[in-house]
């Protein structure tokens, strides 16, 4: 109630009014057609090679209790990690003291997925899913992102993990360099739409795939919803 009175004094009720409409027009919107185009990537964790983080700086498995942490840093909201911790996901942090430089995401058995019917999509054995990795402007520029994902996934060969996989929006090329760096390989440029309940998908396979590559995205599309 103190954020709608807030909300009321700041924009007046006319304005506030016009905003909350169109709030609500582009989630109704986003509902009905969902529309995304992405890189898929796969790193084998027995293959990473392992890069050193820089002076000071040590990662940690994160828990609730750094929500606020991140938050403060601007590196993800508190609903999001809310959300996140309520479907298992893993939480990794790079710290610098008490500051947090960087956080992704690890989904052991499923992940997010927009144009998926329930927003989430099982994952294949033995694999997990790279999510939301963030560092902070701070700290950008010093290849944190990188080294980070190779001791998580060193972290994930020890249980098991054969495979680790991400996406990455394709226009967005400064991270498909980073995930390049770390190790990543090309599996496919996937594009998704769905209308009304409606999906399509378009596959376009990668360069340089190799076969273990491809039984994991056969997998993913057989897991598909």
């Amino acid at each position: 109630m103190d954020g709608l009175l807030w909300f009321l004094r700041r924009h007046g009720p006319i304005k506030s009014g016009m905003l909350a409409a169109n709030h609500m027009a582009q989630s109704l919107y986003r509902q009905v057609y969902v529309h995304e185009r992405h890189m898929w990537y796969a790193l084998w964790t027995r293959l990473v090679t392992l890069m050193p983080l820089a002076g000071g700086l040590m990662l940690a498995q994160g828990a609730a209790a750094d929500i606020e942490l991140l938050s403060a840093a601007n590196l993800c909201g508190r609903t999001t990690a809310r959300k996140y911790f309520a479907h298992g996901a893993n939480l990794w942090m790079v710290k610098d003291g008490e500051r947090a430089a960087f956080c992704c995401w690890i989904f052991p058995t499923h992940m997010p997925v927009v144009t998926a019917r329930a927003r989430w999509q099982p994952l294949p054995p033995h694999t997990v899913c790279l999510e939301d990795s963030m560092t902070s402007p701070l700290y950008r520029g010093k290849g944190i992102a990188p080294a980070a994902w190779s001791l998580i996934a060193q972290h994930l060969r020890q249980d098991g993990v054969r495979t680790m996989i991400t996406k990455v929006e394709e226009a967005n090329t400064a991270s498909r360099r980073a995930v390049l760096k770390a190790g990543f390989r090309e599996m496919a440029l996937i594009d998704r739409l769905r209308v009304a309940g409606l999906s399509r998908v378009h596959l376009e396979l990668g360069h340089h795939m190799l076969a273990q590559d491809l039984e994991t995205l056969v997998d993913m599309q057989k897991r598909a919803t």
